[in-house]
C-alpha cells in the first residue's frame, strides 16, 4: 500500500509541473526522453493506434488477437478508469505498484534535475516507455492520447503498423474545427516504411487522408476496399483478399465493436501474416474492456435497483460514440430506457443528446463527483429539454438510479457522457 500512497502523491506533483493540463508539443517530452536515454529506441515491434472513437476498443482487440496467437504484448492506454495503473499493461498485468514508484521516481528526478517543465501526459508517457523497457514484450500497443501530430506517442520513430481509428469531432479547440484538420492532426503520426490500416471512415475523411499520405510509400489497407466485415445469421464475418473468417460474435457489445473488431483482425493480419480461427474466436470472446456498453451483472449498485432493471455503462463523450451507443440502445425492443448522464463542460451535450431523441424515456442530469471540470447538470437537462427529452436533475448516480427504478422497476438504465464518469461508477459498485 505504501507504494500506491507514494504514487498518488508523485502523480500529483507531475500534475503541477506545467501551468496547462494540455500543451501540444514535442519538444519537451524529447528533451526529457533524451535525458533518460531514449527508452522508446529500444522497444520491440510497436503499433500506433490513432483516431477518434474505438481506439481502445481496437487496441484491446489487438491485443487478445496477438496473445491468443502466442505473442506477449504490452499495451499503453488512456485515460484510466479507477487507478492509473490501467494506462500500463505489462504483458497480461496492470503495472505493479512498485515499478510504477520507480519509473515515476526516475522520470520525476530527471526533470527536477534538468530543470523541466512538461505536461502529466508527457512525463507519465516517458514513465511508460521506462517500464516498457524494463520489462520488453514481442509487441508494444501505444494508445494515442490526443491529435496524432503532437502526441506524445508520436516519438516513436519506426513503427510496424499504425492503425487509423473512425475519424470524427473531438478536442476541436487543440485539433481544427473541420474534420479536415482534424484528419490532418491525426495522419501527423503517420511514419515512412511501416503500414497503414484505415478503419471505417467517412468520405469525407478517407478523402483527406489519402491527400495526406500521398508522399507516404508505406501500404494501406483500407475498411471498404481491402477488408470488409458483416452480421450474418448471428456470425461476425471477416473478409479480405486473402482469407475469409466466419467467426462468432464478439464479446463485446454493438455493432460498432465488429467494425473495431475487424480493423484489429486486419492489423494482425499485416503483422503475423497468418491467423488461426480458432485462436481468433477466443481472442474475440475474452477481450476484457470496461465501460464499453458493459453489462453490470454485480455489485453495489445493484442494491439500488430492482432485480428487472438491467444497468448498462458507456464512456461515451461525443457525437460518434453517442450515435454508436444509440444503435444499440435501438436493439433493445419493448422496453423502457432511461439515461444517467455526467459530462465534462469542454463537450457539447447538444451534439451529444441530439442522438437520443427517439430513444429514451427520460433522462437524469449529474455532475461527475471528483471533477472540477463536470458540467452543470441544469444545463444538461435545460439541453435535454429543448430537444424535447424529459429531463431532471439528480443529487448523485445513486439518488438518480434509486429514483429510476422507483419510477419503472423493469427499465433498462444506462449511464454514459464522460470516461471519468465510469471510473467513479466503477469505484462505487
Amino acid at each position: 500500500m505504501p507504494s500506491a500512497i507514494n504514487n498518488k502523491v508523485l502523480l500529483d506533483q507531475l500534475l503541477s509541473l506545467h501551468p496547462k493540463k494540455i500543451d501540444l508539443s514535442l519538444d519537451r517530452i524529447k528533451i526529457l526522453l533524451q535525458k533518460l536515454n531514449n527508452p522508446q529506441d529500444k522497444l520491440k515491434n510497436v503499433i500506433n493506434c490513432v483516431g477518434t472513437k474505438g481506439k481502445g476498443s481496437t487496441c484491446a482487440f489487438l491485443k487478445s488477437i496477438l496473445e491468443h496467437h502466442g505473442k506477449s504484448v504490452n499495451m499503453y492506454v488512456s485515460p484510466h478508469l479507477q487507478r492509473f495503473n490501467e494506462r500500463i499493461i505489462l504483458k497480461d498485468k496492470e503495472i505493479s505498484d512498485e515499478l510504477l514508484n520507480e519509473v515515476l521516481k526516475q522520470t520525476m528526478e530527471t526533470i527536477q534535475k534538468n530543470n523541466l517543465s512538461l505536461t502529466f501526459f508527457e512525463a507519465t508517457t516517458s514513465a511508460t516507455y521506462l517500464a516498457f523497457q524494463k520489462n520488453p514484450a514481442d509487441y508494444t500497443i501505444l494508445e494515442c492520447g490526443l491529435g496524432g501530430r503532437l502526441d506524445t506517442t508520436a516519438v516513436v520513430n519506426n513503427p510496424i503498423a499504425q492503425i487509423i481509428t473512425p475519424i470524427s469531432y473531438d478536442h476541436m479547440e487543440f485539433l481544427g474545427d473541420t474534420l479536415e484538420k482534424i484528419t490532418a492532426e491525426k495522419c501527423g503520426i503517420l511514419k515512412k516504411d511501416t503500414q497503414i490500416i484505415v478503419s471505417k471512415q467517412s468520405s469525407q475523411v478517407l478523402k483527406q487522408i489519402d491527400k495526406e499520405t500521398e508522399k507516404n510509400s508505406s501500404p494501406r489497407f483500407i475498411f471498404g476496399e481491402d477488408f470488409q466485415v458483416s452480421k450474418e445469421n448471428g456470425r461476425f464475418i471477416y473478409q479480405d483478399d486473402q482469407s475469409l473468417f466466419d467467426l462468432d460474435i464478439p464479446s463485446l457489445q454493438g455493432d460498432h465493436q465488429l467494425i473495431n473488431a475487424g480493423t484489429a483482425i486486419a492489423a494482425a493480419q499485416k503483422i503475423l501474416k497468418k491467423l488461426d480461427t480458432k485462436k481468433l474466436n477466443q481472442a474475440l470472446k475474452n477481450i476484457k474492456h470496461r465501460a464499453r456498453l458493459e453489462k453490470i451483472t454485480k455489485g453495489k449498485l445493484l442494491e439500488y435497483i430492482n432485480p428487472n432493471n438491467q444497468l448498462y455503462l458507456d464512456g461515451a463523450h461525443n457525437e460518434a460514440a453517442a450515435d454508436a451507443v444509440q444503435k444499440f440502445l435501438e436493439t433493445l425492443k419493448n422496453k423502457k430506457i432511461y439515461m444517467i448522464l455526467g459530462m465534462l463542460n469542454t463537450k457539447d451535450p447538444k451534439v451529444f443528446l441530439k442522438h437520443f431523441t427517439s430513444t429514451i424515456t427520460a433522462l437524469k442530469t449529474i455532475s461527475i463527483p471528483h471533477q472540477d471540470n463536470s458540467q452543470d447538470p441544469k444545463v444538461l437537462a435545460k439541453v435535454a429539454n429543448e430537444f424535447g427529452i424529459k429531463a431532471n436533475t439528480s443529487k448523485g448516480i445513486t439518488e438518480a438510479l434509486h429514483e429510476i427504478a422507483n419510477e419503472d422497476p423493469n427499465a433498462i438504465i444506462i449511464i454514459t457522457g464522460s470516461l471519468y464518469l465510469m471510473g467513479e461508477v466503477l469505484n462505487l459498485n
